[in-house]
């Protein structure tokens, strides 16, 4: 009951206006519709298919009917030396219950990324696609058959496709996904879908169709009568701690009536803000309790569902948790897959089950448009939320409550959007996202959960500005049509689109086109750094690593340049050549005018390589190789088999036998015994300046995946504090050359580091066995004077006593981390015959290498983590300092670089400064 005594009235603005509109119109749906007709020229012949794996009854009828009769192979490197045209690949079968259902997802999504890392790490499968083909993997709204109860594809292979989507993003034109059913109507639609340029189509019943995304209308989200919440019953929040689970568990209290809240999460009362959170809801009037659990336990979880009070049963679940792991695909590992899928996969999967039983009025799922649109450099993200997506799907279908809401960027900068970084937010923007609000997420919730969609897209999208990334699979967005690319800065009158660019270089003179080569990758890359139209801010000269390029964005303009120029651009394109100058050398190199030959390609296609003059300047040959001089030496290129069948060692588990193969290989390579051979003393590339202190002057590891990009993180969190170079090793890009032995590469390094520093002091780094570069030369430079302040040596452990690839070296804690080494670079996409070798022949080069007691203070920042099934190893055994950090061998140069970067300055100031040459200390940061 209440008394009025007065009302006032006040006129309604625009902006509120627009925020009662903003729960219908920043709701999407994914919806199939009818594939434009494309029939195919008379003329055309079929291609030429192959197929990897078994595909099953089901699959082997519909290709059968189809008329495709593919070769058969084993893996991607097997099928390369005959290069189908189109290769189809079917994932393994899925499982039965809910727990066989969440193992099976989990092989489905590993099988997937391996299949990927091992197509893109095939060079000379360039020129062919992989088409990955599904039955019942998605919802068409064309169905029914696949995706009804009972069949679970839609769940085990939804994460393939999600994880596809993003492979995708990031390689545009290489991967397709077809799902289809068995209807023999289907037969001559299956087989034009496998040799068509959509990236996603589903068959059903003889009609393909292609997914767009609509926007969810009134009349679908709101015309059914939603249950609400009761308030005497409990609603359970995953990660109801987190930044999004607290906000949605006060809005469940104020906006819902809820009076009792169970808030889950790993870390419990502990969590930070907790406190004030319980406090704060309790000040509204609820009941709040907090559990430390892990909702991917299913007993944890089972444990956890039966404290709830009976006169209070469970009424709503709002599934909010889960983790971060961003990656380019060829960066990924199965770790990292697994450690994103378990708390959307398994703890969705376990919620779902456990709660069959009960009444529940609302069961929510926080999904992600990463699983929609294929967010690059999230294809674990993607996978996981995939899932998501289908198993509310399936909860619609079984009759229960069930609504995954793929939400798009929020303007809170908490939780797992802390990390984004300003580079993240500008390439969200470049894509037609504009983050939501607060309030206006909790809108679009309330009309998705009262609505009857089981899969919304929430975010707030910008169509007008929307410019989507090149490769991008779901170019079909509301009010735009196919999205555009929008260009960069024009550099005259007229340039707008790709095609103009490519009529305008063309016509060109050669000695003209190096110049506009160069003014239009600055322009794609200053708008890719966030510099908008200003070229300028590019320097020629500059890596772009240190203009905050990172995989993600590399990944981005290398993609932008293959649409510009029409050329097909290696994946290490700007790890290989990190200028602008140096880009648009190689863009130079290989344009051809109308028709360019993607690289790889054009020595093959133009007939032999010229061989170099036996005397010109830098081919000097070791003396213990002069009867090697007349041999052509080892080249990249797609007729190079050694990269071949070091991944088939590598895969069949004897990658001992394989690195035995490389570094035969790279005895073969031309080397230099000159300090001042060209190439001898790569430049130096700078990573941050400013600042007091010395120098710090790093050395990458020598692994294939080595390079310049280890530091990438490392170095801008030092920016002001103190300057950063990076000092290649030669050897790892193509023509360069291998040091003849290991005097002549620790001079040449202590020469590149006498150049890099002058006058001043400086501080070697090494990472890894780039520890042992940095030890030896820091040896080389205490004899010759110009000693080094200090000599931080991070994870490195002594060098083995046998040679690569030798028995005497197995058993041994770092052959354990060396074998880990090469099955990474056995998957990753740049490991080409150079790089393969160079870690071969840098790895002889320091067998049996023992290293000296230095002058200079040593630090040994030690990971914190150890790799799966890499025991302790040993720290270096020379006197030195000691300082652990968080991460693993590989992460504590990537999500945690801020970290090890300040500990190492914390220390080399503090130790420094203080003027002491005393060794010892040992220090652990959490």
């Amino acid at each position: 009951m209440a008394t009025v005594d007065s009302l006032a009235l006040r006129p309604l603005t625009p902006g509120q206006l627009n925020g009662v509109r903003a729960p219908v119109e920043g709701l999407f749906r994914l919806e199939w519709t009818p594939a434009p007709d494309s029939p195919a020229p008379a003329s055309a012949r079929p291609p030429a298919y192959g197929l990897l794996g078994e595909p099953g009854p089901r699959l082997s009828e519909a290709l059968r009917q189809a008329g495709v009769r593919p070769v058969a192979y084993p893996d991607p490197a097997s099928a390369a030396p005959d290069a189908p045209a189109v290769v189809i690949a079917c994932p393994p079968p899925g499982g039965a219950d809910g727990k066989d259902q969440a193992s099976a997802a989990h092989r489905a999504a590993a099988w997937a990324l391996r299949l990927v890392q091992e197509w893109l790490a095939e060079e000379r499968l360039a020129g062919s696609r992989l088409v990955v083909l599904t039955s019942g993997a998605v919802t068409t709204g064309a169905d029914p058959g696949p995706g009804l109860p009972g069949d679970d594809s839609a769940l085990v292979h939804a994460p393939v496709w999600g994880l596809l989507r993003s492979a995708q993003t990031e390689n545009p034109a290489r991967f397709t996904l077809v799902d289809t059913d068995d209807d023999p109507a289907s037969a001559g639609t299956l087989a034009r879908a496998l040799t068509g340029t959509e990236p996603q189509t589903a068959v059903r019943r003889g009609v393909a169709y292609v997914p767009s995304l609509v926007r969810a209308s009134r009349a679908r989200t709101g015309t059914s009568t939603p249950r609400r919440l009761d308030p005497d019953g409990t609603v359970l929040v995953t990660g109801g701690s987190g930044s999004l689970g607290a906000a949605f568990a006060r809005h469940l209290v104020v906006a819902h009536g809820v009076r009792h809240l169970l808030l889950a999460g790993r870390r419990g009362e502990a969590a930070p803000g907790t406190a004030a959170l319980c406090a704060e809801l309790a000040g509204l009037g609820a009941r709040v309790r907090v559990a430390a659990c892990d909702v991917a336990d299913r007993a944890a979880l089972s444990a956890l569902l039966a404290t709830v009070a009976p006169e209070h049963p469970l009424t709503g679940v709002v599934h909010t948790a889960g983790v971060l792991d961003d990656g380019v695909v060829p960066a990924l590992t199965p770790k990292r897959l697994a450690r994103v899928l378990r708390p959307k996969v398994d703890a969705a999967l376990a919620l779902h089950e456990l709660t069959r039983g009960q009444d529940l009025a609302v069961f929510a799922l926080f999904s992600s448009v990463a699983g929609v649109f294929g967010s690059g450099g999230q294809a674990n993200y993607a996978a996981a939320n995939a899932f998501l997506d289908a198993l509310a799907r399936r909860r619609r279908l079984l009759g229960l409550p069930g609504t995954s809401l793929a939400w798009g960027p929020w303007e809170q900068s908490g939780g797992m959007t802390a990390g984004l970084r300003k580079a993240d937010l500008r390439r969200m923007t470049r894509s037609g996202f504009v983050p939501l609000r607060t309030e206006e997420g909790l809108a679009l919730f309330d009309t998705a959960v009262e609505g009857p969609e089981a899969a919304l897209v929430a975010a707030r999208l910008a169509p007008s500005g929307a410019a989507a990334p090149p490769g991008a699979p779901l170019t079909r967005l509301p009010g735009l049509g196919p999205a555009r690319r929008v260009a960069a800065s024009p550099t005259g009158p007229g340039d707008e689109d790709d095609a103009s660019v490519r009529r305008l270089l063309t016509a060109a003179a050669p000695g003209e086109r190096g110049a506009l080569l160069l003014a239009r990758v600055r322009a794609e890359a200053a708008l890719v750094l966030g510099h908008g139209s200003e070229p300028a801010a590019v320097e020629p000269d500059r890596a772009l690593s240190e203009l905050g390029l990172d995989s993600l964005a590399a990944v981005e303009l290398r993609n932008r340049l293959a649409t510009l120029s029409g050329l097909r651009l290696p994946a290490t394109l700007l790890f290989d050549h990190p200028t602008p100058r140096g880009v648009a050398g190689h863009l130079a190199e290989h344009w051809t005018g109308d028709a360019p030959v993607p690289p790889g390609r054009a020595a093959a296609e133009s007939g032999p390589a010229a061989p170099r003059p036996a005397g010109s300047a830098g081919s000097v040959v070791s003396p213990r190789r002069q009867e090697d001089a007349a041999a052509p030496a080892v080249r990249s290129g797609a007729e190079d088999s050694v990269p071949a069948l070091f991944r088939t060692a590598c895969a069949r588990g004897r990658a001992w036998e394989g690195m035995v193969l490389l570094t035969v290989a790279a005895r073969f390579r031309e080397v230099f015994d000159d300090t001042g051979a060209p190439g001898a003393r790569p430049a130096a590339v700078t990573l941050a300046t400013g600042g007091r202190g010395p120098r710090l002057i790093c050395f990458p590891a020598v692994s294939a995946l080595s390079g310049p990009h280890e530091y990438a993180r490392f170095g801008p969190a030092l920016q002001g504090r103190r300057p950063v170079a990076v000092l290649p090793n030669p050897g790892f890009l193509p023509g360069e050359r291998l040091p003849a032995d290991l005097a002549v590469s620790v001079a040449a390094q202590a020469a590149a580091v006498r150049a890099c520093a002058g006058d001043e002091p400086y501080v070697l780094v090494g990472r890894s066995a780039g520890g042992w570069v940095a030890h030896a030369v820091a040896e080389k430079l205490e004899r010759a004077g110009g000693a080094p302040s200090a000599v931080v040596l991070i994870d490195t452990y002594p060098a083995e006593d046998g040679g690569p690839g030798l028995a005497g070296a197995e058993g041994t804690a770092l052959s354990a981390m060396t074998a880990g080494m090469l099955d990474n670079a056995a998957q990753f996409a740049s490991a080409g015959t150079d790089r393969l070798t160079a870690m071969a022949g840098y790895l002889e080069l320091y067998a049996g290498w023992r290293p000296r007691a230095l002058a200079a203070p040593t630090l040994f920042v030690r990971a914190a983590d150890r790799l799966p099934g890499i025991g302790p190893a040993e720290p270096w055994h020379l006197p030195h300092a000691e300082i652990t950090v968080p991460g693993d061998h590989f992460t504590m140069l990537e999500e945690h670089s801020r970290t090890t970067a300040l500990a190492v300055d914390t220390w080399l100031s503090a130790h420094l400064g203080a003027g002491t040459r005393d060794p010892g200390g040992t220090a652990h940061l959490r």
